[in-house]
């Protein structure tokens, strides 16, 4: 599990990312050099594409602090995303667990607790910079006398990353650049409770569908995975074990859901 980041400890946010920063730099490189033959522009269409390959689930659940798992089973890692949260925590969400599947080797093993922590934190270090590219420039290209949280909004859109992702690479430029206003600025609005921000972007003439839900429901990826493996290999026994297995995660989508 992520941790939870305020801005009382953002300073330590800041320091993880500086340890581990070659390391990501490198696994962004990985990914942009060989997961991206098809040379999909968009980085959250990528992350998605790249999902499916491995029977992506896509499904609401209602829990605001859950964004999506890697299910094991068996040799098997089913990567799940919760489509009730906006889609810029969905987008960021994608690139988190494909950190998980591509580059993480520990998380798997329960019993490395410290470890597991620290990929957690390379997870969202590695979605981060899948995602933000050259920040600070737009960023600071924006409107002198647009209000700060504004500012955010626009960033949010351009970059299709939730608002606290944002923050953190402004606050990681600033520390860099020796920038104390724009880091007390991040620091202020950090822990701010947002109301009604569908509705101000909208005001600020953005795509307000980005920070609402999409509550899609979508398991065909997990569903061709099945066929495939069955086609492939149909004397093996265990594809009775993968239907039922589909047909467990289809009943808790009905609960969920309601149908």
């Amino acid at each position: 599990m992520s941790e939870k980041i305020t801005a009382e400890n953002l300073d330590q946010v800041i320091q993880k990312n500086k340890e581990i920063k070659t390391e990501i730099e490198r696994c962004n490189r990985v990914v942009l050099t060989t997961f991206n033959r098809m040379q999909v522009s968009s980085p959250p269409q990528l992350a998605i594409q790249l999902l499916r390959a491995y029977g992506l689930i896509q499904m609401p659940v209602d829990n605001h602090y859950f964004s999506g798992a890697i299910y094991v089973k068996e040799d098997k890692k089913i990567p799940f995303i919760n489509t009730a949260l906006p889609r810029v925590n969905q987008y960021f969400a994608a690139w988190h667990e494909l950190y998980h599947l591509l580059f993480d080797g520990v998380s798997f093993d329960h019993l490395i607790e410290p470890e597991t922590t620290m990929e957690e934190r390379k997870a969202e270090y590695f979605a981060s910079k899948m995602l933000l590219g050259n920040l600070m420039i737009y960023f600071s290209e924006l409107p002198e006398d647009m209000d700060f949280r504004s500012k955010v909004y626009n960033c949010m859109t351009v970059f299709q990353t939730p608002y606290k992702a944002v923050l953190i690479a402004l606050y990681e430029v600033a520390a860099q650049m020796d920038n104390s206003a724009l880091m007390s600025m991040v620091k202020e609005n950090f822990d701010n409770v947002h109301q009604n921000i569908s509705e101000r972007f909208g005001e600020l003439g953005l795509d307000n569908t980005l920070v609402l839900p999409s509550y899609v429901v979508d398991v065909s990826s997990l569903q061709s995975k099945i066929k495939e493996c069955e086609q492939e290999r149909p004397d093996l026994s265990y594809h009775k074990d993968n239907e039922l297995f589909l047909a467990r995660v289809m009943e808790k989508i009905k609960l969920v859901t309601g149908d």
